[in-house]
C-alpha cells in the first residue's frame, strides 16, 4: 500500500506543476500586444510622430496609426509588407504583427498628402 501511496502523491505532484505551467504558458502567449500610436501629419506640419519607433523582436505590437491632420494619410512599412491606405481626417487605423526581422526600416505615408509627402518618412528599430 505504501507504494500506491507514493505513486499517487507524485502523480498529484507532477500533474499540479504541469497544470500551473500550462497556464502560465499560455498567458505569455496569449498576452496583449504592445500599442504604439502613431501620428500622421503632413510633414510640413510635423510629419510622424514619434519619428522613430524602437520594439523587441518576436513580441507582438499593434500599430495604431491616428491621422490628426487635414489631408488623407496612408502607411507603408516596405520590410514587413505592411500597407494601410486612406487614413482620412480624424480616422485610424491598426495593425497588428510581429517583427522578427532585426534592423532599421523606414516606414512612409502611401496616399499623397502635401507638395511635401516624399519626406514624410519614419523609421522603425526592431533589436
Amino acid at each position: 500500500m505504501r507504494k500506491q501511496e507514493l505513486l499517487a502523491v507524485i502523480l498529484v505532484v507532477v500533474f499540479s506543476i504541469g497544470t500551473v505551467a500550462t497556464v502560465i504558458i499560455y498567458k505569455i502567449a496569449t498576452r496583449d500586444p504592445q500599442r504604439i500610436e502613431l501620428l500622421a501629419r503632413a510633414p510640413e506640419k510635423g510629419n510622424w510622430s514619434p519619428k522613430t519607433i524602437t520594439v523587441k523582436s518576436g513580441e507582438k505590437i499593434t500599430l495604431v496609426i491616428k491621422n490628426v491632420d487635414t489631408a488623407t494619410h496612408g502607411f507603408y512599412l516596405p520590410a514587413y509588407n505592411l500597407v494601410l491606405t486612406d487614413i482620412k481626417a480624424g480616422e485610424f487605423r491598426e495593425v497588428t504583427f510581429t517583427p522578427r526581422k532585426k534592423g532599421q526600416f523606414n516606414f512612409l505615408c502611401s496616399v499623397w498628402c502635401s507638395d511635401y509627402h516624399m519626406h514624410m518618412r519614419g523609421e522603425l528599430i526592431v533589436e
